[in-house]
């Protein structure tokens, strides 16, 4: 019997892929929901006509209340709060050279007691740094001598010896 010979089509391009089912592709939220599920129970806000001016006696209160609760009653005795020039601002004048980098991490949480006792969600702080300042002297060579004699009587026997030591 003849060899028989079997004639295929041209060939043609590769059909493309399945495509896999949607449950077996990988997550790229890792299992994160933006779903709104049940929201905690928020502190009921005042509305803003309700909402009373915030006074520095009120001020003062607040931020011991905020001492307290917090427990940095040493921490904020070193600052001493008042109300800024704008509304809904407050300044803290340092009473330390150190106050400001030592309230810099407990910032946000003296700041969350203060907004939720004042009924101000938006109330600011702005730290006013204590600057220890010295005047700077700034002496003639005859100042200077009669200074360092002062501090050193025994300079007078020096200025004997070298009598142009001022220049």
């Amino acid at each position: 019997a003849p060899p028989t010979v079997t004639v295929e089509p041209a060939s043609q391009p590769p059909a493309p892929p399945r495509p896999r089912p949607a449950a077996a592709r990988p997550s790229l939220t890792a299992g994160f929901s933006i779903k709104l599920g049940d929201a905690p129970a928020a502190e009921p806000h005042l509305p803003l006509s309700d909402v009373k001016p915030l006074t520095q006696d009120d001020l003062t209160a607040y931020w011991q209340e905020a001492a307290d609760e917090l427990g940095l009653q040493q921490l904020l005795s070193a600052g001493i709060p008042r109300l800024g020039e704008k509304q809904g601002l407050i300044e803290i004048d340092a009473q330390s050279v150190d106050f400001s980098s030592d309230f810099y991490p407990h910032r946000i949480d003296v700041m969350q007691v203060l907004r939720r006792k004042s009924h101000m969600p938006l109330l600011d702080c702005k730290v006013n740094p204590m600057f220890v300042t010295q005047e700077e002297l700034i002496y003639s060579p005859d100042n200077k001598y009669k200074a360092m004699l002062e501090a050193n009587p025994a300079m007078l026997h020096l200025r004997r010896l070298f009598p142009q030591i001022d220049h």
